[in-house]
């Protein structure tokens, strides 16, 4: 896993001390005529013989990932005439470039990112899920791109403005749609694109879309038991120890099940006052009872967030994505980096692939019990009846719309701007199914925009690589094709995977509610954020963006403890704080 960057047009510096986190253990540049290439390393397979740039003759690699089926490539590229001189998956990927072009694309499973120079043109790709970020901008017939936003601000011919257009998708949603970002000049590539720059124009054009894959077939619990395990044992390719991101919960707990030897897992453990006003549950019980079950080492991370994280947290971020769990992960990360892992298996993309999101089974019950939307209100403010009031609210607020407008509702934070939902209509999968066509949205959207970024950046922020092996291309083809109604019902999500797993994974972990991957954010803002709360009504971007009104409820609620705009209130707080990061 690495940082990388280049620049087509003008070749000057590499800004790689920008980048060095993500790959502390060794740097590498490389010149062609008008082309600069850069590289930060963290070595994880062929530690020795896979160093970057990779250059022969003309033409140039600079990769962020790991490709999983690479040996099979190799062999493939062998019988086709070519030679090697590393173990490495880079050179790999450059030979498959150097004789197959784009075409060598679909061939790749693995997470990837990366930019490929073939003396003429650039050929930039990231895979089809989006684990890994690439960003790019152009100006003055100059073209740069990189793996982080900042090292391309830091060019002297690339403007610095702020988006406000898209700081509305943030405030409404957490996130931003491709090709967009906060910055006006800074694009995102899609997963699974690819852009080629020629020196005149960008083209951009994808070479794998979910869509493809799209069609019924019932596979068996075996069937994906198999294919999971396929996906885990081949993520463990390593030449350094590899560790697991353990929460107990279903995905993460598949993972730990399947693993073909034990490890290092790591879970979070918060503080007692942090904790008092939160709705969740702690993970730990069920890390261990996975972990005892499995013979994996469970340590627990102590938490430890101040002010000072917070804005650590938003810098590496470089968007203002207000959600609790990326300082979470950034803490996760940390622990297991300080006592010397490098790599880590993580559950991220279960929920989107198998049905675990209690939004889907509320897309079912509005369907099947249209009068649901005239429950009275609840009359609870606080703890989890009130976290009950606040969810049947907005099921009924949305439940009477038309879909999938309903289903864009029930994913906002902060219900101001209309238009944000108008673009993303424009978006949504046109299917039939509307359970299916919610869970292919956030494949495409959801998972790379939001969870898949928070977990690159702030893992990367650490030098620490998270593999995702539920998201292989194989698992995605089955999740595509499975009936909705395998994955999701009105009592339970995830219900083949559940069976998939029932033979392996104890009760306690089968039939555990749904917790999802949090932060106690209430505690946070009535401790150490509390003081840059209070701030917030004088914010000129907030003010900008939201009404007088919308501030001053969030923030009064807030402050006094009442109500659940406390997630509203950690977003606005976000964005203030990232304008204080990189404008002031």
């Amino acid at each position: 896993m690495c940082g990388i960057f280049g620049e087509i047009g003008e070749g000057g510096e590499a800004p790689l001390s920008l980048l060095a986190h993500r790959g502390p253990d060794e740097r590498g540049v490389w010149r062609g005529r008008g082309v600069v290439f850069g590289h930060c390393r963290l070595a994880i397979v062929d530690l020795k013989g896979g160093k970057q740039p990779w250059v022969e003759e003309d033409k140039a690699l600079t990769y962020n990932g790991e490709i999983y089926n690479f040996r099979v490539l190799r062999k493939q590229l062998e019988r086709e005439g070519e030679t090697f001189i590393s173990r490495s998956d880079t050179e790999v990927l450059f030979k498959l470039l150097k004789r197959y072009g784009e075409k060598a694309l679909p061939l790749l499973d693995g997470m990837f990112a990366f930019g490929f120079w073939d003396g003429r043109k650039l050929l930039l790709a990231r895979d089809r899920f989006g684990v890994k970020p690439i960003y790019w901008t152009t100006g003055r017939g100059i073209f740069a791109f990189s793996s982080e936003i900042k090292p391309l601000l830091s060019l002297s011919w690339v403007s610095k403005a702020i988006d406000t257009e898209v700081l509305k998708f943030h405030l409404t949603f957490l996130w931003s749609p491709h090709p967009m970002t906060a910055f006006k000049k800074i694009r995102k590539l899609p997963p699974g694109h690819l852009l080629i720059w020629d020196g005149k124009e960008v083209k951009v054009r994808p070479f794998y879309h979910p869509m493809q894959d799209v069609r019924e077939h019932s596979p068996s619990p075996e069937e994906l038991r198999k294919a999971l395990r396929h996906s885990i044992e081949s993520q463990t390719m390593a030449d350094v120890e590899v560790g697991l991101f353990l929460s107990g919960g279903l995905d993460s707990a598949t993972v730990a099940a399947l693993s073909p030897f034990p490890m290092r897992a790591f879970t979070l453990r918060f503080r007692g006052e942090d904790m008092r006003e939160e709705i969740f549950s702690p993970e730990e019980y069920y890390a261990h009872v996975v972990a005892k079950r499995f013979n994996h080492e469970l340590i627990p991370v102590e938490v430890r967030f101040n002010e000072e994280t917070f804005y650590k947290v938003v810098s590496h971020l470089e968007e203002p994505v207000g959600d609790g769990a990326a300082i979470s992960n950034y803490l996760l990360s940390e622990g297991a980096r300080r006592l010397g892992i490098k790599v880590v298996l993580a559950g991220t993309g279960g929920d989107e692939l198998w049905g675990g999101y209690p939004r889907y089974r509320a897309l079912l019950l509005a369907k099947q019990f249209p009068f649901l939307k005239f429950l009275p209100s609840l009359p609870f403010s606080r703890g989890k009846m009130g976290r009950l009031a606040r969810d049947v609210d907005k099921f009924k607020r949305a439940a009477s719309l038309p879909f999938p407008l309903r289903y864009l509702h029930w994913l906002s934070y902060l219900d101001v701007f209309p238009e944000t939902y108008n673009f993303l209509l424009r978006r949504f999968p046109k299917m039939e199914d509307e359970l299916k066509a919610a869970m292919l949205f956030d494949i495409i959207h959801f998972l790379p925009e939001h969870n898949l970024l928070y977990t690159d950046k702030t893992s990367m922020a650490h030098g620490l690589e998270v593999r995702v092996p539920l998201l292989s291309n194989e698992l995605l083809r089955l999740s595509l094709a499975t009936p909705s109604s395998q994955k999701v019902n009105l009592r339970e999500g995830k219900i083949i995977l559940k069976r998939a797993m029932r033979t392996h994974l104890p009760d306690v972990i089968l039939k555990r509610k749904k917790a999802g991957f949090g932060a106690p954010i209430k505690g946070w803002l009535k401790g150490p954020l509390r003081p840059l709360l209070s701030s917030l009504k004088s914010d000129p971007l907030l003010r900008e963006l939201l009404p007088k009104e919308v501030i001053t409820g969030i923030l009064e609620e807030s402050m006094e403890g009442r109500g659940f705009t406390y997630l509203q209130a950690f977003q606005m707080l976000t964005l203030a704080t990232w304008r204080r990061v990189f404008f002031l």
